[in-house]
Formats: structure tokens, C-alpha cells, sequence
């Protein structure tokens, strides 16, 4: 089986937590394509570059450079305006294989995967 490609943005206390189980997966499963950290100063950062996950500052560019061959992008900044950003890029590209996973079902995705741990859910609005 193909293994799910995904675009990670923000390494928060959810984003980082996301990326240590993706990682634990291991990439016959979850192949992280790149993580977005807008904080060029992130401590996670140098252990990123360690595991050879490509960084960038600005989603755009990493959504510029791997367009539909990303199977999820997974936002974890909650950040409205974000979403809906990434949402028109995807629909003026044509892109009609991304799915930008709402936070509020990376909660389920976090429960499924990780049934005993807990996930801090401190955002005001994880909907879409």
C-alpha cells in the first residue's frame, strides 16, 4: 500500500505531537513531505533536518512545490485565515486529490491513533 503523503503545518504542542506519531509510523505508512514552522528559531527544528523532513517558513511554498502529489495537509495552527488560503490555492491549482483535514478531525485521528494519550485541545474553534 502507497503511503499516505502528508503537509504538515504548525508545530504547536498538537503539530509536534502529530509528527512524533506520524514519525513512529515510519514512512511505509505516513511519508511527511515537508512541516511548516513560520518561528525560524523552533527548538524541534535541527531534529526535523536530522530526519531529513524538508522546512519551510511559508506553506505556500511547500504547497507550490509538491501541489497534488500531497495526499493530506494537516493545519494544525488554527488559524481561520490560513484555511481558507489554502482552500483557494487548492481550487484555483485544480488540485482536486488534497484533502485539508480540519482540525476538529484531527482530534478523531488522534483518538483512533492514540486511544490512551491525551491530545491538549485549547483551540477556540476547531471546526472548519
Amino acid at each position: 500500500m502507497k503511503p499516505v503523503q502528508v503537509l504538515l503545518i504548525g508545530l504547536g504542542r498538537v503539530g509536534t505531537r502529530f509528527y512524533e506519531k506520524f514519525h513512529l509510523l515510519g514512512e511505509d505508512r505516513v511519508k511527511i513531505l515537508a512541516i511548516c514552522e513560520i518561528d525560524p528559531g523552533h527548538p524541534f527544528l535541527a531534529s526535523l533536518k536530522e530526519d531529513g523532513i524538508p522546512v519551510f517558513q511559508d506553506y505556500k511554498d511547500a504547497l507550490s512545490r509538491w501541489g497534488s502529489d500531497i495526499d493530506i495537509i494537516l493545519d494544525t495552527t488554527n488559524i481561520p485565515s490560513v484555511k481558507i488560503d489554502i482552500r483557494h490555492i487548492l481550487q484555483e491549482s485544480g488540485n482536486h486529490h488534497t484533502v485539508l483535514l480540519p482540525l476538529v478531525a484531527s482530534y478523531l485521528l488522534w483518538h483512533m491513533a492514540a486511544p490512551d494519550e491525551e491530545l491538549v485541545q485549547d483551540h477556540s474553534n476547531p471546526g472548519y
